[in-house]
């Protein structure tokens, strides 16, 4: 048989992530931002929920230098569309600034392969490979969500305030 829980300390579950993933990243400074010879567009998406409550965020490096970032609410989506929202969002902002030409990096494989052809893809990348369109090139790269820290905050901070 269980044993009780002890009265008081009790959070909630946003609170109790929040606390999880302070202590996993404390002290550590943030993800690096790789000497890249173009413009970098971080970029990501996730969903409270899948399908559930969804944002995007991106985050326009250019020279080393946060110069732009964004976030947005997307309303009822999944994890995948706000990917690609996330991606669509951050080259609105690339285009904005003149970033040209341009790396885009997601930690979302599946958005990454669609991107470069690989795999079969959802009627939002029409949208995506549309605005992908205005640059003289574009390289895409999937990197790991522990380098993705600038815009996964973002997308955080939107989902569990």
């Amino acid at each position: 048989m269980r044993r009780p829980r002890r009265k008081g300390g009790t959070l909630k579950d946003g609170e109790r992530r929040q606390l999880a993933r302070a202590s996993r990243h404390a002290g550590r400074p943030d993800a690096p931002l790789a000497a890249c010879d173009r413009a970098l567009l971080l970029c990501d998406g996730g969903s409270r929920g899948n399908p559930g409550t969804a944002a995007c965020a991106a985050v326009l490096v250019i020279g080393g230098e946060v110069v732009d970032q964004r976030a947005a609410l997307l309303g009822h989506a999944t994890a995948g569309e706000a990917e690609y929202r996330a991606i669509l969002l951050g080259l609105t902002l690339a285009a904005e600034h003149g970033a040209d030409p341009l790396e885009v990096r997601s930690d979302s494989q599946l958005a990454i392969a669609a991107l470069r052809g690989s795999v079969p893809s959802p009627g939002v990348i029409d949208e995506v490979r549309a605005a992908a369109a205005q640059f003289s090139a574009i390289r895409w790269a999937w990197h790991p969500r522990a380098e993705n820290e600038l815009a996964d905050t973002l997308v955080r901070d939107l989902l569990w305030p």
